[in-house]
């Protein structure tokens, strides 16, 4: 890593954020992992601010957005995301955070409670003491290196990173663009001025399959033909395949 990663061997309180509160959303890039081994069939985003944050906070970040940070616990994962961080401007002397870690003299884990492999750790990894917390990020100058690295979590003493990789299981996308909509928001805010989370000029009724202004007996018989399906039109939550959830999404916004 350049000289701009710190690699401190001090304990460090990351009670208080000292950096990066104020981070906003300046690009991103999206990606459906639906093809080769492994897919999950999940939306992924490379998610780029305008300063160093701290692992918490592009957690938080990723949570506020109705996702979570990306894992990468198999050979097939850490492609993915490698490929979806291969952009200019992921890589600002650390690479992007990823849902990786170790708090309070644990062992290292998955945000999603998946167990830990350490197939990928960078030669040397991981460096920073046992006794301190620490966070998971791809490992790179510029650009990413195929490993993971260890870094104190906040930019204070750790990574000076401005990025993440975060992913959605479902998420609202109103205006049918393949992008989550609070992805949208948290770049531009003024897309949402009422702060409901929705586009403030989205034309497109959730459960409006056939776009006609209304949520009715003919959209539910368009998704009921659809049902167990890839139909993208009738996936009403992104997940990949129209069942229960996207059923109980049309009723619930029905106007009859």
């Amino acid at each position: 890593m350049r000289a701009c990663m710190a690699i401190s061997m001090v304990a460090v309180s990351f009670g208080a954020v000292a950096a990066g509160a104020n981070a906003s959303v300046v690009d991103f890039a999206v990606a459906r992992w639906s093809d080769g081994a492994g897919a999950d069939g999940r939306t992924y985003a490379l998610v780029m601010v305008d300063e160093p944050w701290s692992w918490r906070e592009a957690r938080a970040m990723a949570n506020e957005m109705g996702a979570e940070l990306a894992t990468a616990p198999t050979s097939q994962a850490l492609s993915f995301v490698i490929a979806l961080a291969s952009r200019p401007g992921a890589f600002d002397c650390a690479g992007p955070w990823i849902g990786g870690s170790r708090f309070g003299g644990g062992s290292w884990s998955w945000v999603d409670g998946a167990s830990f492999s350490s197939f990928a750790w960078a030669p040397g990894r991981p460096a920073q003491s046992s006794l301190l917390d620490a966070a998971i990020c791809l490992g790179g100058s510029d650009s990413p290196d195929g490993t993971w690295i260890d870094a104190l979590p906040g930019p204070d003493a750790g990574a000076q990173t401005r990025s993440a990789i975060v992913v959605w299981n479902t998420f609202e996308d109103c205006d049918n663009d393949g992008v989550p909509d609070r992805l949208e928001i948290a770049k531009d805010p003024t897309l949402d001025p009422d702060f409901d989370g929705r586009l403030a000029d989205c034309s497109t009724i959730v459960g409006d399959i056939n776009r006609d202004g209304r949520v009715n007996g003919a959209d539910l018989g368009l998704m009921i033909g659809a049902f167990n399906s890839t139909n993208a039109t009738c996936d009403l939550n992104h997940d990949g395949v129209v069942n229960g959830a996207d059923l109980g999404l049309l009723l619930s916004h029905w106007t009859g």
